[in-house]
């Protein structure tokens, strides 16, 4: 009863039961570690954790995966280095750790240490590695894990082939993204998205729109990262209408609400050809869901179009979102000059030079 309450994140009730338990063994322990690391309470799943007499695999995945997804790393690796032997799931767990917070060489080298001590690998580690390979963009080591998996180091699952589509787009072999494609025998939603992503990246754009539409005609449903990639397909391909028509289709039919990076496409896609008043109106109409990338994107346009003033309305919203970042206000004085604007331009270049003189000086801890 108490992993069902855990579960489903009722740590309360779990929290009520356990202590009206008489006797408690390892598995109810390790259910409320797990139960507060899922929910975020780490404070809460190390007191559990320090008070247990016996610890297992449960347990201590448990609060490596809790501190990667809190972002204490640090954390993580303690408890790692607590475990006399570590099984494969706990490898995986602090492989998983390194690659949700960008230490990807650390997971590399995990990897290569599970290797050497002849360390299950199982698909989650191996997903993992193969992330972290994406995240740097080494071509080498993406041949080597692609030939670890042709022989067969763990189970080549749709969760695995899905993550070497990527790597291997990410390194510039869409041959191989496509070849890792085309052995799928199931194919999902996932696995249709990357696709279309890894051919959206490379240019291909009606490749890319092909593709999405055989993922229809095979009944599968896209979702929100389908249509990120189909509308950076339209944008890269200049596509306007069929990116306009791809919007719709998402918000109207399937009823997905756009994410920042879909409006982004959208802005920029509008924004090359012209249609700049219809950007900014796509902008406004979903503000509360575009960030300075967005309005970053409007205020290119501006620059290639010469619109001052939509430009200004982008630069004042670039400012509110990120005054720090003074290169929107070099491209909004840019707009001005360009226009024949001098005397506004300059009043822009001097706002520059007053930002940067409330800037903290630099300091540097390396000694002389």
């Amino acid at each position: 009863v108490i992993c069902g309450y855990t579960k489903i994140g009722l740590m309360d009730d779990a929290q009520r039961l356990f202590d009206s338990m008489a006797e408690r063994n390892v598995i109810s322990w390790s259910a409320m570690v797990a139960g507060y690391a899922n929910c975020g309470n780490m404070k809460a799943a190390k007191e559990f954790y320090d008070r247990m007499t016996e610890k297992n695999s449960v347990t201590w995945v448990a609060m490596i995966a809790g501190y990667g997804k809190c972002g204490e790393v640090r954390e993580a690796k303690k408890v790692f280095d607590e475990i006399s032997e570590p099984d494969a799931s706990c490898w995986a767990a602090m492989t998983v750790c390194y690659v949700q917070n960008g230490y990807a060489k650390a997971a590399i080298e995990m990897y290569k240490v599970m290797r050497q001590e002849n360390v299950r690998i199982s698909e989650v580690a191996m997903v993992g590695a193969i992330s972290a390979c994406t995240q740097l963009g080494d071509v080498e080591m993406a041949a080597i894990l692609a030939k670890h998996v042709d022989e067969g180091c763990c189970d080549r699952t749709n969760y695995v082939s899905n993550a070497l589509i990527h790597m291997h787009s990410k390194c510039g072999y869409l041959d191989l993204a496509w070849r890792e494609f085309s052995r799928i025998k199931n194919k999902d939603v996932i696995s249709y998205s990357s696709m279309i992503t890894a051919f959206a990246d490379h240019g291909k754009s009606q490749e890319a729109l092909d593709m999405f539409l055989k993922m229809r005609n095979e009944g599968i449903e896209p979702n929100q990262v389908t249509f990120i990639g189909v509308l950076t397909a339209c944008s890269h391909g200049g596509l306007v209408e069929d990116g306009c028509k791809q919007f719709e289709l998402m918000t109207r039919v399937f009823g997905i609400k756009p994410l920042t990076e879909h409006l982004t496409c959208m802005v920029d896609l509008l924004g090359r050809s012209g249609q700049l008043e219809k950007a900014h109106s796509l902008i406004m109409d979903y503000k509360d869901f575009c960030d300075a990338g967005t309005w970053g994107a409007l205020l290119g346009a501006c620059k290639v179009h010469v619109n001052a003033e939509l430009g200004e309305i982008a630069a004042r919203h670039l400012l509110e979102l990120g005054p720090e970042k003074t290169g929107n206000s070099a491209l909004l004085a840019n707009i001005y000059a360009s226009m024949g604007k001098w005397k506004d331009s300059e009043i822009v270049k001097m706002m520059i030079s007053e930002t940067e003189k409330k800037k903290s000086p630099g300091c540097s801890w390396i000694s002389s």
